[in-house]
């Protein structure tokens, strides 16, 4: 019998067993030493996820759950361990769309026999599929041979990109350059208890985004012609304004797991920005908005998850950063989604950062640099205030393009409270609610959101040191 299990008995070991073909293995142990912080575990204070028991990921593991992985199939048998507490760390860069001998799966890998995109283009084209009657005022969910196709496309990807992350586990990279692309982490609901640190995540890229005819769809604010029943060409519901591509993978997914901290790590979308993939329909649903979407969140917080700290992290390039709460239908969210947000780094997040609903959200000294005028990812908004959410913003800074107002930071949607104080913009102190209110005389927020955050890491910065502190130490490598 040949066992070979690399990193976490160590090559010798791995060989030795090889050889002897013996069912007897060595004790376990990492090929490489602990790096130093592996065992550290959340500070007492350090925002929503130091609640109650804080948060210790695997930091009191035995040294046969303490691993050293290089590969996705290493990372596999590490979180193999379960719930048992476990360190793991990354060394390099680990791609999660790879198959068992580590060769990289493309969409033609994943791609159902049944689906070919042209001809899904061709047959949910607004012009030939919002021409049917509309259900409930909006064109009808697509159905038939392509739209399923799809959907076991996406579903080969999914079974091997989105990884599942058990809880007591600690997840740290070995020094400055640990990667993980081309995937999703999802820490689960009935998951607690865990630490990812000194990482850089790219690239959770959806071969297969599903075209949403009734997304954002509205017979008000249609183009030329717009209008229910369809008549001709020029005149009916595929004149109206709407729809939009979705696509499945965050870059790290926290749904309905408590007790969770993201700490100096980094999320982009790679070498594939989604400024690469246009409209491909004609007006009126050329528009921004409907570029093809291959990437979803960075960092989406969702489904009762609870007691969450994302700390000294780098957000980059990217339209929707932080989903914190993802319908406003779920209210038994109501009393959980709390969630702390500090010292981050947001460069070009054009919005969603964050967009949030039901939770009690605290986001202090974090850095915003953007431009509303920018060709790829310009700056839409920061702060979503959505349905019975409850914002409190601290000394955050914001280095907008000349012109920009304290207004443009803050959007509502359906929201009713929000705090802000000592934020600055552009250089300057900004009243982030009471510009708000002024230029949305119908949509106006209360500055009572009825909490106040007890919980910092350590006194809060003033605002005029946030840019300095930020850049210096938010990011993989800087710990």
């Amino acid at each position: 019998m040949s066992i070979w299990m690399p990193y976490r008995y160590g090559v010798a070991g791995a060989v030795a067993v090889a050889c002897l073909g013996s069912l007897f293995l060595s004790p376990a142990r990492a090929l490489e030493p602990e790096t130093a912080f592996a065992r550290q575990v959340l500070a007492e204070n350090d925002g929503w996820a130091a609640v109650g028991v804080g948060t210790t990921g695997g930091s009191t593991a035995a040294p046969e759950n303490i691993y050293v992985v290089a590969d996705r199939n290493a990372l596999v048998v590490a979180l193999a361990a379960g719930d048992a507490p476990k360190i793991i760390q990354i060394k390099g860069t680990i791609n999660l769309s790879v198959d068992e001998a580590g060769k990289e799966l493309t969409e033609k890998d994943y791609a159902d026999p049944g689906y070919d995109f042209p001809r899904y283009v061709e047959t949910y084209k607004p012009e030939v599929w919002n021409i049917q009657p509309l259900v409930k005022g909006r064109p009808p969910e697509l159905t038939g041979p392509l739209e399923e196709a799809r959907i076991r496309s996406a579903e080969n990807q999914k079974a091997r990109v989105l990884v599942d992350i058990p809880s007591n586990t600690t997840i740290v990279g070995l020094g400055a350059d640990a990667k993980i692309v081309k995937g999703n982490l999802k820490i689960g609901p009935g998951t607690g208890n865990v630490i990812i640190r000194n990482i850089a995540f790219e690239d959770s890229f959806d071969y297969f985004p599903a075209w949403s005819p009734r997304d954002s769809f509205s017979l008000k604010s249609g183009a030329e012609g717009c209008q229910e029943s369809y008549v001709d060409d020029s005149t009916g519901p595929q004149r109206c304004r709407g729809g939009r591509w979705n696509s499945e993978y965050d870059l790290v997914t926290i749904e309905g797991a408590t007790h969770v901290w993201i700490d100096h790590c980094s999320f982009d979308d790679g070498d594939r920005p989604d400024k690469m993939f246009p409209p491909v329909f004609a007006e009126p649903h050329n528009e921004f908005e409907q570029k093809i979407q291959h990437h979803d969140g960075l960092l989406d917080i969702v489904k009762q998850a609870n007691y969450v700290t994302v700390s000294d992290s780098v957000f980059r390039d990217h339209d929707k950063v932080h989903l914190v709460g993802s319908s406003d239908k779920m209210t038994d969210d109501g009393g959980k989604l709390k969630v702390t947000f500090r010292h981050n780094h947001y460069v070009n997040a054009m919005q969603r950062s964050p967009r949030v609903r039901y939770g009690e959200v605290h986001v202090y000294n974090n850095y915003f640099e953007g431009n509303r005028s920018r060709e790829a990812y310009p700056f839409r908004y920061a702060f979503g205030v959505g349905t019975e959410s409850r914002i409190y913003s601290e000394n955050n800074v914001f280095a907008l393009d000349e012109g920009a107002t304290a207004s443009d930071v803050v959007a509502n949607y359906r929201g009713e409270v929000f705090f802000d104080s000592g934020s600055i913009l552009n250089g300057r102190g900004a009243d982030l609610l009471g510009d708000f209110n002024a230029a949305n005389a119908k949509k106006t927020l209360s500055g009572d959101v009825g909490w106040k955050p007890a919980f910092y890491a350590a006194p809060l910065l003033p605002a005029t040191a946030v840019a300095e502190y930020v850049k210096t130490h938010a990011g993989p490598g800087k710990l």
